[in-house]
């Protein structure tokens, strides 16, 4: 060992000229294995670091590069090469902490210039350290943001479905207690007195609607119904004098395109056709005509003054005409579009 330690003698006495070539050469040998290790440890230091959001101090002096060391690798390993009876730096009181010991070595085995490099380069690493905690930090942040924004789009859905749910099992409950309008055609319209060819095509009418699976069928059968009930009264009404019968069928039509007003589906025009049969039938010298038999104006029997070339909308009234002459005898009140 006395080798290492006139080495060492030396470079404590030239470490301010910087003259001294064999220290030069250990101190290479030194910092080449330092380097090694520092370079086998810098992942686990980025790593190390990367979670904390408190910035290291800036290094500047080798105190700093003590801590800095220390931090990273830990005291224990310095204490036990502190005590090494192979590598003892002379004229050190042997009570002197690790980190003034360590502070020490540092000194006595590097040169000013190199421990200047290695100021610079744990600067530099320290740098890159402090910005990827930085991005690392901002990453969780906005993670967490995200992870915030998806949890109260989740408890909006699934309020959705539990109120789609709960309107669902209303729905099925409303649907379970109602009628269905098949049996209500066929219990409301069948007459076990009306055996016409009219009231079977009337009723077979209806149940084809129900097919077409029309967003408005529902509203327009129970709004018919309650304007052939009218109409079924009015017949049943019926006296030997035509002429007022005539004026009652006209007035009960008229309340039946009252309550099936603005509501459309695609069997409407041939139910219509269909009640003025029915409606014929009741008299002996006069023909009612649907005011929506046809989609243009006609002048024989609608009411159509100035209406140009105008498509008919719906009806208001019937048109009524005499059998054996087909003059009309009441024209038909339309609505135009």
């Amino acid at each position: 060992m006395p080798k290492l330690t006139t080495s060492v003698n030396k470079n404590e006495e030239n470490n301010e000229n910087n003259e001294n070539k064999s220290v030069f050469s250990l101190s290479t040998k030194v910092e080449k294995q330092n380097n090694e290790n520092s370079q086998s440890n810098e992942n686990s230091t980025k790593i190390t670091k990367l979670g904390k959001s408190t910035k290291v101090q800036s290094i500047s002096s080798v105190t700093d590069i003590t801590n800095w060391i220390v931090n990273i690798i830990g005291e224990d390993i310095f204490t036990e090469l502190k005590t090494n009876p192979n590598f003892q730096l002379p004229y050190t009181d042997e009570d002197i902490n690790t980190k003034e010991w360590l502070t020490k070595a540092i000194k006595t085995l590097f040169t000013k210039e190199n421990i200047a490099k290695m100021v610079s380069q744990v600067q530099a690493n320290q740098t890159e350290i402090n910005q990827l905690s930085e991005v690392a930090n901002k990453a969780e942040a906005e993670k967490k943001e995200m992870l915030e924004k998806y949890n109260l789009k989740f408890q909006a859905l699934k309020e959705e479905v539990e109120n789609a749910e709960d309107n669902k099992y209303r729905i099925e409950k409303e649907l379970n207690t109602a009628v269905p309008l098949t049996n209500l055609i066929s219990e409301f319209y069948r007459d076990p007195d009306d055996k016409s060819d009219e009231l079977k095509k009337l009723i077979s009418t209806l149940h084809t609607a129900l097919e077409e699976k029309d967003s408005n069928v529902s509203k327009f059968i129970l709004r018919f119904s309650k304007g052939w009930f009218v109409v079924k009264s009015t017949i049943a009404k019926l006296s030997d004098d035509e002429k007022q019968n005539l004026e009652n069928l006209h007035n009960a039509t008229r309340e039946l395109l009252a309550y099936i007003s603005n509501t459309f589906i695609a069997e409407r025009r041939p139910l219509l056709d269909i009640i003025a049969k029915i409606c014929s039938k009741q008299l002996s010298n006069y023909d009612f005509i649907s005011p929506e038999q046809t989609l243009q104006p006609d002048p024989e029997i609608h009411d159509a003054g100035g209406l140009g070339n105008s498509t008919i909308k719906e009806g208001i009234t019937f048109a009524v005409v005499r059998r054996d002459s087909r003059k009309a005898v009441k024209y038909a009140e339309i609505k135009m579009s």
